[in-house]
C-alpha cells in the first residue's frame, strides 16, 4: 500500500502546477493512518498491535523565506489498533495532539518537513479507560496537486509514558485557504 501512496505523491509532484504562496497560511486536512503499537518494560507484552485509523488536522504555516517555513498544527486521531495482551483486552480509542513543523521547499509545490509535539491517546485496558501522554516526532512530504489542495505522506513516532510506542504512517489530503 505504501508503494502506491509514494507513487501518487511522486506523480503529483511532477505533474501539477501550483500557485505562488504555497506553505503559507491556514489549512485543514484529513487522512488515513496505519498505527503499530509496541511496548517495553512493564508493557513488554504489547508487540505488533496494528490497526487502520483516521486523522483530522488544522494548522497554520508561516513562510520564513523562499524555501523555509514553520508551522503549528493540531490534530485528532481515531485508531483501531486493538489486541488481547496476555488475556487482557486492550483497545486504542482516540487521541489529540499539537505539534510544530519546520519545512524546506524542494521545489515550488513540494516540501519536506519535520515535526515535534505533544499527543494524548485514550486507551481502554480490560474495561478501564485512561490517557497516555506522548512526545511526537516525525517527518513527511507534502505536495500540491492544485492551487489549494495538497497531498501528504508522513511518518510519526509517539513515545508514551508506560513504555508504549506508536509508529504511525499517514496518507493525507489537505486544503489551504
Amino acid at each position: 500500500m505504501y508503494k502506491y501512496v509514494i507513487g501518487v505523491v511522486i506523480v503529483a509532484t511532477l505533474s501539477f502546477p501550483a500557485h505562488a504562496e504555497e506553505f503559507s497560511g491556514p489549512f485543514v486536512g484529513t487522512g488515513l493512518t496505519f498505527d503499530n503499537y509496541s511496548g517495553s518494560g512493564d508493557a513488554e507484552g504489547i508487540g505488533g498491535v496494528s490497526g487502520i485509523g483516521g486523522t483530522a488536522y488544522a494548522g497554520y504555516d508561516y513562510k520564513i523565506n523562499d524555501r523555509i517555513f514553520i508551522g503549528a498544527e493540531a490534530n485528532a486521531d481515531f485508531a483501531s489498533a486493538d489486541a488481547d495482551v496476555v488475556g487482557i483486552p486492550v483497545e486504542s480509542e482516540w487521541g489529540w495532539g499539537v505539534s510544530g513543523r519546520l519545512g524546506y521547499k524542494i521545489n515550488d509545490k513540494t516540501a519536506l518537513y519535520t515535526r515535534a509535539g505533544y499527543a494524548r491517546q485514550r486507551v481502554q485496558l480490560d474495561g478501564e479507560k485512561f490517557w497516555l501522554d506522548a512526545i511526537r516526532y516525525g517527518g513527511g512530504l507534502e505536495t500540491f496537486i492544485s492551487d489549494k489542495i495538497a497531498v501528504r505522506a508522513e511518518y510519526s513516532q509517539f513515545n508514551a509514558e508506560s513504555n508504549v510506542t506508536n509508529n504511525q504512517v499517514t496518507a493525507g489530503l489537505l486544503y489551504r485557504f
